[in-house]
């Protein structure tokens, strides 16, 4: 399955990055997201719980961050597994500083998946992870906004 799109934050390029390598923002944004703990400068581990469709499921899994230049871009990689199949997959996320405040993530990204949570049809997966990321995005901006107020 192949992911793409783009999100306007409205804050500086640095600070929005910066929340992307945040633990604890990115756990409280995942929809689904039950824990999400920094291993190491460039490994986290987490567990989510995801409904698509007809299957619930939970999943563990490590998530490992690449080719990294700050403030603009990195690539993160996931490899996830649990009852209901497994999920393995590469993300790039590039940092536009559009001025005015505002920031472009632009996101691509490839995720193979497999087992009972694959029988469920393309087009669903695809509908649930779009929802996901739009749901994240927007919560991510929340949390974003309550930063820059503290500032």
């Amino acid at each position: 399955m192949n992911v793409e799109g783009e999100y306007i934050f409205n804050g500086p390029q640095q600070a929005v990055y910066d929340m992307f390598n945040d633990p604890n923002a990115l756990a409280t944004a995942v929809p689904g997201m039950q824990k999400m703990v920094q291993v190491d400068e460039t490994h986290y581990e987490g567990a989510i719980f995801l409904r698509i469709g007809p299957i619930s499921a939970a999943f563990e899994g490590v998530l490992s961050l690449s080719d990294i230049n700050p403030p603009e871009s990195c690539t993160l990689n996931i490899e996830g597994k649990g009852k209901a199949g497994f999920a393995k997959g590469v993300g790039r996320v590039k940092f536009t500083d559009l001025g005015n405040n505002q920031t472009k993530l632009n996101y691509s990204g490839e995720v193979n998946i497999g087992g009972t949570l694959a029988s469920v049809g393309q087009r669903m997966i695809d509908s649930v992870a779009k929802s996901m990321i739009k749901s994240g995005c927007e919560k991510l901006q929340k949390t974003l906004e309550e930063r820059c107020q503290q500032k």
